[in-house]
Parts: structure tokens; sequence; C-alpha cells
């Protein structure tokens, strides 16, 4: 499939229970196997291709939801076919925002595999092209602030795709959960702009429950449509230690969960980013299919009642 012209690669396996055309899904997956501004551990670039190869480990059945996934309509594209450089970044980051369009356009609800997290600065335009004047809305899981004005000369460097979102689409535009990781400056930047973030170490101290009711307070999270973008090396390493920065003392894999609870029925676009398989290739890639299919379980729930989550 190609649009404006970007192009596509077929990918063999394709994410589990994902077969279905464009034209009839709810749900559009797609690759971008870029990670050229990584600085620390590299390999998100093959991230795409081992989610997708961890998902044949799940059963189609969701027992705490109720649903069956293989009763979904979801579409697998593959991967955008791109040339993994930083002098190429552009380009790349073009192709996302016109892949991301067409699914919004289609009204189905896209869901991108990083890849590094640069990449989630562009569909966050796409969405927020859609649903701004609804008060879209991002939440990011990260273990650091990425709001850095630049990166080793380059803005568009995975560590300032928060200020870059914060910048363009104003302060009640983004939300972090999970950061525990920053220079003095981003820090000092984030306080004085007024980034609204949620450490690791606030988490455990109160809940995501308690989180989002604070950030209710202030401006009604729960009824906005979300663009969820989780930053694998949010997640302890204890759970999640196949990532390109892994930083000690983060969210558990509940945590992650208990927020999928909070939020899953407002989430309309979702990217999961900074894996790395060559650091470790099955949980944590196992980990990012299964919050896929949990979101996308979420959305699909019959009875829009409170599930087992709720009473533990």
């Amino acid at each position: 499939m190609g649009q404006e012209g970007v192009s596509i690669n077929s990918v063999d396996p394709i994410f589990a229970d994902a077969g279905s055309p464009f034209d009839e899904a709810k749900y559009i997956l797609f690759g971008v196997p870029f990670d050229a501004t990584s600085s620390h551990i590299t390999g998100a670039s093959r991230a795409p291709a081992a989610i997708r190869s961890e998902t044949y480990n799940f059963e189609t059945f969701l027992m705490d939801l109720g649903v069956e996934i293989g009763d979904i309509s979801i579409c697998d594209l593959g991967d955008l076919e791109l040339i993994n450089e930083e002098a190429h970044q552009e380009e790349v980051l073009r192709d996302v925002l016109s892949i991301s369009k067409r699914i919004f356009n289609a009204d189905k609800m896209p869901v991108m595999m990083g890849g590094e997290h640069s990449l989630t600065e562009p569909a966050v335009d796409a969405f927020m092209e859609k649903y701004s004047s609804k008060g879209g809305t991002v939440m990011v899981i990260d273990a650091h602030l990425d709001f850095r004005q630049e990166y080793q000369s380059n803005p568009r460097s995975h560590a300032c795709v928060t200020r870059r979102i914060f910048e363009k689409w104003g302060p009640d535009s983004i939300s972090v959960i999970g950061p525990r990781s920053g220079c003095m400056e981003e820090y000092r930047d984030a306080r004085d702009m007024g980034l609204r973030y949620a450490t690791s170490q606030e988490v455990r101290a109160a809940s995501i429950s308690d989180i989002l009711d604070s950030w209710d307070t202030a401006f009604s999270v729960r009824n906005r449509p979300i663009y969820l973008s989780i930053d694998m090396d949010g997640i302890d390493p204890a759970y999640a230690p196949g990532v390109g920065t892994p930083e000690p003392w983060g969210l558990t894999s509940w945590d992650i969960l208990h927020l999928i609870g909070g939020i899953g029925d407002n989430v309309l676009a979702m990217d999961v980013v900074e894996i790395s398989p060559e650091v470790e290739r099955y949980i944590t890639p196992g980990l990012a299919g299964k919050l896929i299919r949990q979101v996308i379980g979420y959305r699909e729930r019959t009875v829009k009642g409170p599930t087992w989550l709720e009473h533990i």
C-alpha cells in the first residue's frame, strides 16, 4: 500500500490475528524500523519483527476482558520502507505522518510499532489534526523526560520528543508517567514551563488511579481522546530488560495494565517504542505485543463494567 509516496514492505509473520484487509479492519498496525538517533543501545529497528514473532505465544482469548481477539478486525500493513540513517530522518518522519493521516482519515485506529521515540512526534501530529478540537491529549510512558531542546545537535532526537509535542500543541497536550531520568537543564525547563508528569516514585507512593484522579481535577484526562505512547524503558528493567536506555526503579507491568484500565475506552491511537531485541528478544517484545492486544481488547469489551483489575 502506498500513500503520497509512502512505501510499505509486507512482513512474515504478521502480528498474530491481524490478517484483515485494510478496508475491513478497525485497527491498523504498522512497523517503523528506524533507530538512527538512538544514543545508547541500538537495535530498535528490529523491534517490529520481534514484537510480531512473540504475539504467536498468546492465546486469542483475553480472559480478564472476555474478549476474543480472533473475532476483531485487525490489519497489519507491514513496515515502512526506509533508510535507517539519521540523514534520512526527516523523510521517515514525513512518511509516519502520511500513513498515520491515511489511517485516521479512514476512521480507523493506528498502532505504530517502533523503532525509536522520535517517531511519535509525527504520529501525534496526525492524531492532533483529527482530535485537537475535541481536547485530544497525549499520555506518554517513559523513563526519561525527553524534554531537551536538542540532543547531539538534533532537535528531533528521541531525547527531545516530549518537548517538540509540548511546544507544538501546548502544555495541556501531553502528560508523562514514569520519568526518573533527565539532565538538570531539561528538568528545570519541564518544571518552569509546566510539563505535567508523575515520576515512577510518585506512582509507587500513590497509584496510577490516584495520579489520574489528580489530573482529572485539572483537565479531565479520562474524558478526552488519548494518544498512548509506551516507551518500554518506562517499565522497570525487571519487567522489560530489552530496551535501548534501561533505567532502574521503574513502573511495573501491572502499573501499565492499570493505566490501560483507566483510560482504555478513550485511547484512539498508540505506539510502542524503544525495544532492543539485541539486548533481550523474548520478554520485552512479548510484553509490548501483549499491551497492544490489551488496548484493543479493552476497547472491544461488550460489557463496559468493572474488570477484575478493579477488584485487586
